[in-house]
């Protein structure tokens, strides 16, 4: 899909965040600066993303949409499943879906510790992607066990050099190579071996008690 025909679909995207973000928390960022925050995030991501066409993509904790459901509008060709929790925000995403023409899209209203223990989800997915979900320690936990050999967890961060530093325990324990710094806000793993099955830990365990490897 060229920027042309992604550009209507886009604009429906955010005017039913924003409409929505009335009754439930979905953003905190103003409407004046969502094309600049949510938008241009979810384009930085993909580029240097690049993944391959038909290529499975996971969000966790994919919240309003950013940047999964937006790279989904931009890339009509991926197959994206959005991981959230919380069953009105799972609502939400399940509508825009919907509303943005987007049949690829699946969601997930489940927590990532559980979605990870699935066989149709474990070790899976090409490309997993976050923004702002959890401590890059936790993260890793969360993500690396959906990937397949080979694929890539890309997350946006404040820090990714010191995201890099920090998560390089748990991603050693889930599979995963030495975290880098893709581009200036984006933290790269990739996945170099099978997680094992010890991980993720039950609910609620990756952010309470990360692998630091203190």
């Amino acid at each position: 899909m060229t920027g042309v025909e992604a550009e209507p679909r886009l604009l429906r995207y955010l005017d039913e965040l924003y409409r929505w973000n009335q009754r439930i928390n979905l953003t905190s960022i103003p409407r004046g600066e969502a094309e600049s925050r949510h938008l241009a995030e979810a384009r930085h991501l993909l580029v240097h993303a690049a993944p391959a066409i038909g290529a499975r993509v996971a969000d966790i904790g994919a919240g309003g949409g950013v940047p999964g459901l937006v790279m989904a509008i931009l890339r009509p060709d991926l197959r994206v499943t959005l991981i959230e929790s919380d069953r009105r925000k799972a609502g939400f995403l399940l509508h825009a879906a919907a509303v943005c023409d987007c049949p690829q899209v699946t969601v997930e209203p489940r927590r990532a510790e559980e979605v990870g223990h699935d066989d149709a989800h474990r070790e899976t997915y090409d490309l997993v992607v976050s923004r702002a979900t959890a401590s890059a320690p936790a993260l890793c936990e969360l993500a690396l066990p959906l990937l397949r050999a080979g694929g890539r967890l890309l997350a946006l961060v404040a820090d990714a050099a010191a995201d890099a530093r920090t998560a390089a325990a748990a991603a050693s324990a889930c599979g995963g190579g030495a975290p880098a710094v893709l581009a200036p806000g984006i933290l790269s793993i990739t996945k170099v071996g099978p997680t094992p099955e010890l991980y993720p830990r039950r609910a609620g365990m990756p952010a309470r008690r990360p692998l630091t490897g203190s």
